[in-house]
């Protein structure tokens, strides 16, 4: 049974307290690792939603980019297994940030498939609707044109957001799971997710005004509030696995 977002939240809190700075210094190098190489082009990735989400911008075009396309998978994976060291009481230290490493493969094809996956479905709307857009520009059908384009564009990010919020467990699967391949844990989050993405949806809601304030903060207090959301969002798959697991057996 999946607890009330407000029971998600003080669960975090509790598990926070003594233990934010170090918290929000981990998040603070996350983002640099991920961040400090970065061009104006390549892929970029921001820490949303307790996780990296890539947002391609174009071709690799210097060493930069590559450096930390080839570190977001294996930072990510070492995220995931200190926020749930922390969510289970268990100790959860700076180092954890690191153990993604130790499942470099693994971590590094989970990132890159989802990277893929996300953008087929994107491109499911995108495509359609840019060929639509170019038939109305041509017939000079200003409105239809401009129509299509926002249609079209709400389309592809509902359809962006729905698969993110479908491969949103696979890495916490794959720190529970070392063994099991990046496509099987990716497999495993869409199972354990039908249903739920609405559940998980509103968990994310209910931080929208924590974000804000943090952006008010001079951005900076995004790192707190990133903290107190990637400790919820654990805790949140702490309950969804074991419901998965009692569906599973039954």
């Amino acid at each position: 049974m999946l607890k009330q977002n407000n029971e998600y939240r003080a669960s975090a809190r509790r598990q926070l307290a003594g233990k934010w700075m170090i918290t929000v210094l981990i998040i603070l190098i996350s983002y640099i690792l991920t961040q400090a190489f970065q061009a104006n082009s390549g892929i970029k990735y921001s820490y949303v939603n307790g996780q990296f989400v890539p947002r391609t911008s174009g071709a690799f075009v210097n060493f930069g980019a590559l450096i930390n396309f080839i570190l977001a998978g294996p930072i990510a994976l070492g995220i995931t297994t200190y926020f749930l060291k922390l969510a289970r009481g268990e100790n959860a230290i700076i180092e954890d940030i690191f153990s993604g490493f130790k499942n470099f493969g693994n971590s590094f094809l989970l990132n890159l498939l989802v990277i893929i996956f996300v953008a087929l479905w994107s491109a499911i709307f995108i495509i359609p609707g840019a060929i639509l857009g170019i038939v109305f520009f041509i017939k000079q059908s200003f409105g239809m044109f401009v129509l299509t384009i926002i249609v079209f564009g709400i389309a592809s990010s509902v359809s962006v957001i729905m698969a993110g919020l479908r491969y949103s467990m696979a890495y916490y699967i794959l720190h529970d799971n070392p063994e099991i391949s990046s496509i099987e844990a990716i497999r495993r989050s869409k199972e354990m997710m039908k249903g739920n993405k609405g559940k998980l949806f509103m968990l994310i809601l209910s931080f929208i005004g924590w974000f804000i304030l943090g952006l008010l903060a001079l951005v900076i207090g995004l790192l707190w509030v990133s903290a107190y959301y990637s400790t919820a969002k654990a805790n949140f798959y702490e309950d969804l696995k074991q419901s998965y697991i009692r569906v599973e057996s039954v």
